[in-house]
């Protein structure tokens, strides 16, 4: 008999809402950085003016009359907010895919097999789970996705396993979930087992009886009913 399988297939396109933190992200700290430069004019205690140039308090650069012109950090400034700016993004991406590559999951009839990122993302967890051993499965959408699908949401008596970007995620479930409920009636349907009563040594018992009915302990009647019960 063949047995039926199911892969979860790992997305590997980036999600709209991805795309849309992503461009809010680069929108904010664009403003961030522009209200950040301000000027403020102060009067030289030498003859003419400067204008110190500020970032959020911190000066950068002063400028003034050709004596008093001192190179500023603006250079450093907007490094500093490039760093920042894509920092944030490439770590996110970074971890989307680490979790992508571990992600990994084939159900059959029988079992889950497959891997998943743990908590620290860089770390690989095996799995490998009778079905008999699964609660439920149900599929998550997530709006902070990187890339598209759902998370699997696979809830056993040890724990809660989350596999994510999983496109396929509805067809996995319900493959599941079926294989799931005919492994619990398959449980239902088998007999409670009867313990086995422990076996008897007949001759032993016959002649225990036989010295018993000689020593005059038991009667011949009582002998013949223990014969009985021992040779039945």
């Amino acid at each position: 008999m063949e047995v039926k399988e199911m892969k979860a297939e790992i997305s590997k396109k980036f999600s709209k809402s991805a795309w849309i933190l992503l461009a809010c992200w680069i929108g904010f700290f664009l403003l961030f950085t522009i209200i950040g430069f301000t000027v403020y004019n102060k009067e030289d205690y030498y003859p003419g003016h400067y204008t110190n140039l500020y970032w959020y308090g911190i000066r950068y650069a002063t400028v003034g009359s050709v004596e008093n012109v001192r190179e500023g950090s603006l250079v450093l400034v907007l490094f500093i907010n490039l760093l920042l700016l894509t920092l944030v993004p490439l770590i996110y991406y970074l971890i989307g895919m680490r979790k992508r590559k571990l992600s990994e999951l084939i159900a059959n009839e029988k079992e889950i097999i497959g891997s998943y990122a743990g908590f620290i993302p860089i770390s690989k967890i095996t799995l490998k789970m009778p079905i008999e051993k699964v609660d439920n499965i149900v599929a998550v959408k997530n709006f902070f996705f990187l890339y598209t699908g759902k998370a699997l949401r696979i809830a056993s008596t040890s724990g809660v396993i989350r596999i994510p970007y999983v496109l396929n995620a509805d067809e996995v479930v319900s493959f599941l979930s079926e294989g799931i409920e005919k492994a619990r009636k398959k449980r239902a349907e088998m007999p409670e087992k009867i313990p086995e009563k422990p076996q008897v040594d007949v001759a032993e018992g016959l002649k225990k009886f036989a010295e018993l009915r000689d020593a005059g302990i038991i009667t011949e009647e009582e002998f013949q009913q223990k014969k009985k019960e021992l040779l039945g």
